[in-house]
């Protein structure tokens, strides 16, 4: 019993396309919206020059009938996307699993998986959609019936050292792509003659005495000296199908097409089950680990590619890169970015001096200014419209700082209000703790900003800023 080796399987692993989630958001929205019930989707793995041994899901899976990519292979699926993050975590993943195994067996038992192979690579997925953050939660899982371990009876042997595989090679040409999932190949030694059936022909009418010069045939999507997690639904709807193969030695092809579609590095296992399995009590595994290599869910973050703020900042910060690399090389734009401005003044020079800091990567803008926006300031200052003067109370220094958030929404702005003491003006007692904040407003937001830009409209409100500035030996723009 020692010397039994048993063979184990390549579990899939799933790579999910960005845009598979930009497809689920809209549908979530636009169609969905409150419903949680399962949505069916398609997935597809390639067994050309295969790395690793993904299943592959993107906006196409959507789709109401199964679109591939060419040299690749169908796999039928459901989405289940909970409302809740609470739903997503309480749901009953075994008990998911095994529904979803159930119908599974039901294509195997029903004769569906023999008209149409493609239903034995199943999978679904569970997830929940965080769409204010852009923010994906969510578990794949692989159903297959947990069947008696199967033998490896011989090492895996490569295609190109069995004798007489030129045959094996033309029958399987022979067939479409899409009928490659699963077939079996008759093969007749003494005739050296091999011909390509489907399931169905070679199933539906079993006979034990032909099938001896069968081999079980699939398209392998693995890299590994192991075959894909799909082998073993196959095997299960051979072993219920035709009872009589339990016990029996079995030889599976796991066809591996290399970039030139030659097939020489495929795979063949010799194998046999010695027991058989009570299909109405099966347990049903599957579940996909995570990154860390446990059991759980994953997470996809895309706010990158679909929070608008976000792509908005993508934007600007290429541009400012293009611009970089024609005109100045040596510019540091994490150094712009991280600049904390201070613009004393939110006038004709204010807005202007504010959006040519946008518009070269600088996020940390304050402006300071006591004015309320007048009817003749937006055609001079490029912050301010005219239903601001017209509302009548709109502040220039918290209204700049709204447009300048709308014009870039990374940008981290303020706006205050207040006078500027300037020497020669007199200061009434009841002025006098409003000035005294004032100022004390004024020295801490020098102190916490790297550059003072003066662009008031007169020299004695410049005085002040400037005398502050030169005492913290902060960088001074003015006129």
């Amino acid at each position: 019993m020692s010397d039994i080796k048993i063979l184990q399987f390549a579990p899939f692993e799933s790579f999910v396309s960005p845009t598979f989630w930009h497809k689920l958001a809209e549908l979530k929205l636009d169609y969905d919206r409150l419903s949680d019930t399962k949505r069916s989707i398609f997935g597809y793995y390639t067994n050309r020059k295969a790395s690793g041994c993904l299943l592959e899901v993107d906006y196409s899976a959507y789709n109401s009938e199964a679109q591939v990519p060419k040299f690749s292979h169908v796999a039928h699926g459901n989405i289940y996307n909970k409302n809740t993050i609470e739903e997503f975590k309480a749901l009953d993943k075994t008990a998911l699993l095994a529904d979803e195994g159930k119908q599974l067996l039901d294509d195997m038992r029903s004769g569906r998986a023999l008209s149409d192979a493609s239903l034995l690579t199943r999978f679904f997925v569970l997830s929940f959609a965080d769409l204010k953050c852009h923010s994906y939660y969510y578990w794949f899982a692989f159903p297959c019936p947990l069947t008696p371990a199967l033998e490896l009876l011989s090492p895996a042997t490569k295609l190109k050292e069995i004798p007489n595989n030129g045959n094996y090679v033309e029958a399987i040409s022979v067939l479409p792509a899409h009928a490659q999932n699963f077939f079996i190949l008759h093969v007749n030694e003494q005739e050296k003659v091999c011909e390509a059936l489907s399931l169905t022909a070679a199933l539906s009418d079993f006979d034990e005495e032909r099938a001896q010069h069968y081999i079980y045939c699939f398209a392998d999507p693995s890299e590994y000296e192991n075959p894909a997690w799909l082998m073993r639904n196959y095997v299960a709807l051979l072993l219920q199908k035709c009872p009589t193969l339990i016990g029996k030695s079995l030889k599976f092809l796991g066809l591996r097409y290399d970039q030139q579609m030659h097939l020489d590095n495929s795979l063949i296992w010799e194998v046999r089950q010695a027991e058989a399995c009570n299909y109405e009590h099966v347990q049903f595994v599957g579940w996909e680990a995570n990154r860390n290599g446990k059991m759980g869910p994953r997470m996809a973050n895309m706010r990158d590619s679909m929070d608008p703020a976000k792509l908005a900042e993508n934007s600007v910060n290429l541009n400012l890169k293009l611009m970089k690399w024609r005109l100045v090389p040596d510019l540091n734009l994490d150094i712009l970015a991280k600049t904390k401005c201070l613009l004393f003044g939110a006038g004709t020079l204010g807005c202007a001096v504010a959006r040519n800091l946008l518009s070269w990567g600088f996020k940390h803008i304050t402006l300071m200014d006591s004015g309320k926006v007048g009817y003749s300031n937006p055609v001079r200052q490029s912050l301010y419209m005219h239903s601001d003067a017209v509302a009548g109370n709109c502040m220039k220094a918290t209204t700049a700082a709204a447009r300048l958030l709308e014009i870039n929404p990374s940008a981290v702005t303020k706006g205050y209000i207040l006078e500027i003491p300037m020497p020669g003006h007199t200061v009434g007692e009841a002025l006098r703790p409003q000035t005294e904040q004032h100022l004390q407003r004024i020295e801490e937001e020098v102190r916490a900003h790297d550059v003072i830009f003066l662009l008031t409209d007169s020299r004695e409100s410049r005085w002040l800023p400037t005398l502050l500035g030169a005492a913290n030996q902060k960088v001074k723009y003015g006129r």
